[in-house]
């Protein structure tokens, strides 16, 4: 039993390292690669930010409990089952790492030698008794290990090795008190057994509770509801110490097994999702080939509208600034090559008293769901304005918020453009971005 436990540790002390080296590998490897002839770059990303308190879930598990001591192989196969209950809190480390630990109730089945079991099946055979057991398990999920993790994936098997406590105590005291007695043959008859009687047949229980250690492993399966819920099954295999069930035999350790069934809810995380995500990374070169891209569409969209004057009339186009504040991916701080076209903005406006701007933020279809991006745009268009306010001094009335999620993509040609700030001339009442027409265009 002491090399299960030796091994059993120096494994959880290992994953733990595997699951942060594995992370400072992802940190470190490069994530970006921008093909010649288009702005899509390849499948490489990185795993979002997250906090100590992030991807916890909570269990609860309800199944049977098969022992199996000593002399229960005696017995029917399902006398030896009892209700078994689990409640734990875990966390995901990683999408292949995690730890929880666990709470349970499993009561047992012991079972007394076959001579008095057999002789006398209605007095002695089984008997039971109460466990309680704690166990810190480290989870492993092998899916993600050997397939990509993937946000959407319904099913996972993860692997459960771990170490705990046992806790016996309520065993059936009057039956074990009759096989401590045992029983004898006197006449041809069996009676109940004493010291004074040879030949007394006894089976020794010891009714107080103990207390062991014990360790386990097993598989989980796990299957997706929605974002919150998780349905789980699990089977584990559980080894303690050979006194367990009151009665020492001549092995080191006695074993029972779980199956159980149950529930698992992820809580929210500092982004506002219940699972892991992973965001593509674009590096700042990328950003501003981006921004110049974008710069020089907006002069070939301009020289267009000039050329055709009479859509341009039918057209009640907004007014915005070809300068643009473009953003990585998911996120909403801005970096030093985008701050130089706020500190221009600014420029602008002090050059330019009589006009007022709507600071306007947007963020792309493709990377999270409408609520997520509309909150998303707000924090790009605050941080822009707070930027001109308190970093270049542009006075609050000049500037007004707005932001559009991804309900509005003013570059539907290029998703990767919608992750930006753009900047409209404030007329007309405030009114921005309106692009209705008139008259219908073809």
């Amino acid at each position: 039993m002491k090399r299960i436990y030796i091994l059993i540790v120096a494994f959880l002390a290992s994953f733990v390292a595997i699951a942060q080296n594995t992370g400072v590998a992802d940190s470190l490897f490069s994530r970006s690669k921008l093909d010649q002839d288009s702005l899509y770059y390849d499948e490489f990303a990185y795993l979002d930010d997250y906090h100590f308190a992030d991807n916890i879930f909570l269990l609860g598990q309800v199944g049977m409990s098969h022992s199996m001591s000593e002399n229960t192989r005696f017995g029917n196969f399902f006398a030896n089952e009892r209700p078994s209950f689990n409640i734990g809190v875990g966390k995901w480390i990683y999408p292949a790492f995690g730890a929880r630990f666990t709470l349970g109730l499993h009561p047992q089945v012991g079972r007394a030698e076959w001579e008095i079991s057999d002789t006398w099946p209605n007095v002695f055979g089984n008997y039971g008794y109460n466990m309680f057991s704690a166990y810190v398990d480290g989870l492993v999920n092998l899916t993600n290990i050997i397939f990509k993790y993937r946000e959407d994936r319904v099913f996972n098997l993860i692997g459960i090795i771990g170490l705990g406590y046992n806790h016996t105590f309520g065993f059936d005291k009057n039956k074990c008190d009759l096989m401590r007695r045992g029983i004898s043959v006197s006449g041809g008859k069996i009676i109940p057994g004493t010291d004074e009687k040879p030949g007394t047949i006894r089976y020794d229980v010891n009714t107080d509770p103990g207390n062991f250690f014990a360790a386990h492993v097993g598989l989980q399966g796990r299957w997706k509801v929605n974002a919150a819920w998780d349905i789980i099954g699990e089977v584990t295999f559980n080894g303690t110490d050979d006194k367990y069930n009151g009665h020492t035999y001549d092995r080191v350790y006695d074993t029972y097994f779980d199956i159980l069934v149950g529930a698992q809810f992820h809580f929210k995380d500092c982004h506002g999702r219940r699972r892991f995500h992973y965001v593509k990374y674009l590096n700042s070169e990328l950003i501003e080939r981006l921004a110049k891209m974008l710069s020089d569409e907006n002069e070939r969209l301009s020289e267009a509208n000039m050329a055709i004057p009479e859509i341009f009339e039918k057209i009640k186009f907004s007014e915005a600034l070809q300068t643009t504040v473009s953003f990585y991916v998911d996120r909403y701080y801005i970096t030093e090559a985008q701050k130089k076209n706020v500190k221009s903005v600014a420029t602008f406006l002090f050059t330019h008293p009589d006009i007022n701007l709507v600071v306007t933020g947007y963020a792309d279809v493709e990377t999270a769901y409408p609520a997520y991006n509309l909150r998303l745009s707000q924090k790009r268009a605050q941080a822009v304005y707070d930027m001109l306010v308190n970093e270049f001094h542009v006075p609050t009335n000049r500037l007004r918020i707005d932001y559009k999620g991804d309900t509005v993509q003013p570059y539907a040609a290029v998703n990767e453009w919608n992750r930006a700030v753009i900047f409209f001339l404030d007329r007309n009442g405030g009114k921005s971005q309106v692009l209705e027409s008139d008259t219908p265009v073809e």
